[in-house]
């Protein structure tokens, strides 16, 4: 008897006691798993996951179940590097026709009838510039001929006309829009700023703060839009200064923040079409022939960062 007694002790007495996290380490029939480090042991091991094994503490079933190193959290995805800065010359390739027709040609388009063209890419042009040069010279008065930004989100591999939003849309299909230049033919123009959705004159809506213009019997000329770092954006056509002291009403602090907020964000795709329904510069006439206009822009740089889309041609 006492044999016995003593066989079922010496039995009892393999039992090991977990550690201070206690994990059950139990015996060969109530165990689902042995193991052989730290003296022996059996465990159940459905506790073990990257939270729980990330401090050794030493027992055999932490050794058993978790492995001898500690099983790390799984690392942050890392960044999305920011694309290159610099002077692009936008090739053909690095244009795209939102509808319509248009000649597409290395640095520039011409769109006749209804139509437009934009970039694949989406640039942060804070601290950049745009130059180009337009003809505006075959557009019918009454005909709405333009190059202007948006912000689309989330355009993929590159923009296309089903990413298309603006300042005067809502919802999901609203951003930012900076109208360089809206022409009513070859009579006159308008410079505008969007950031506010909705109509109104709280700030730069659907409305827009706008600075129209004649072009006095001069409708072909050179462009450049630059931006300051903090958003600040100036238009100068053939020299002459388009800035926020001439815009009505004048962009608030708020307006300016969020033209910097979408740039820096999405990045800005430059768009430009022709259609007919609403023009500037009234008195140069309101209804005008679509089908015989045409304009065009040339000499295309582009000076700023890619934010999303392919990287074009540098200059």
């Amino acid at each position: 008897m006492r044999k016995i007694i003593f066989a079922i002790v010496s039995t009892l007495a393999l039992v090991v006691v977990s550690g201070k996290h206690h994990h059950h380490e139990t015996n060969p029939v109530q165990g689902t798993k042995q193991c052989s480090d730290r003296g022996g042991c059996y465990c159940d091991c459905s506790w073990a996951s990257s939270q729980t094994c990330g401090k050794d503490d030493g027992s055999c079933c932490f050794g058993c179940c978790c492995g001898s190193t500690p099983v790390p959290p799984s690392p942050p995805p890392p960044p999305v590097p920011p694309g290159p800065a610099g002077s692009y010359c936008p090739s053909a390739n690095d244009l795209i026709a939102g509808y319509g027709n248009p000649q597409i040609v290395n640095r520039g388009w011409t769109v006749t009838a209804g139509g437009s063209v934009a970039t694949k890419a989406a640039f942060n042009l804070l601290g950049g510039s745009v130059e180009y040069d337009v003809d505006f010279s075959g557009t019918k008065t009454g005909v709405n001929a333009n190059i202007y930004t948006i912000s689309p989100a989330n355009i993929g591999s590159y923009f296309n006309q089903g990413h298309y939003c603006d300042g005067a849309k809502y919802g999901n299909d609203w951003c930012v829009e900076v109208d360089w230049i809206e022409t009513n033919g070859n009579c006159g123009g308008q410079t505008t700023l969007h950031t506010v959705q909705g109509p109104g004159n709280d700030g730069c809506t659907a409305w827009g703060c706008a600075n129209s213009y004649h072009y006095n019997g001069k409708s072909k000329f050179h462009m450049k839009i630059t931006y300051d770092a903090d958003g600040t954006w100036r238009t100068y056509r053939d020299g002459q200064l388009i800035g926020p002291q001439h815009l009505s009403p004048q962009p608030k602090s708020s307006d300016v923040a969020k033209l910097k907020e979408q740039y820096s964000q999405r990045g800005a795709v430059i768009y430009s079409s022709q259609w007919v329904g609403w023009v500037p510069v009234s008195d140069c006439g309101s209804s005008g022939d679509l089908n015989s206009s045409r304009y065009t822009i040339s000499n295309l740089v582009i000076n700023g960062k890619v934010v999303q889309g392919p990287t074009p041609t540098k200059c």
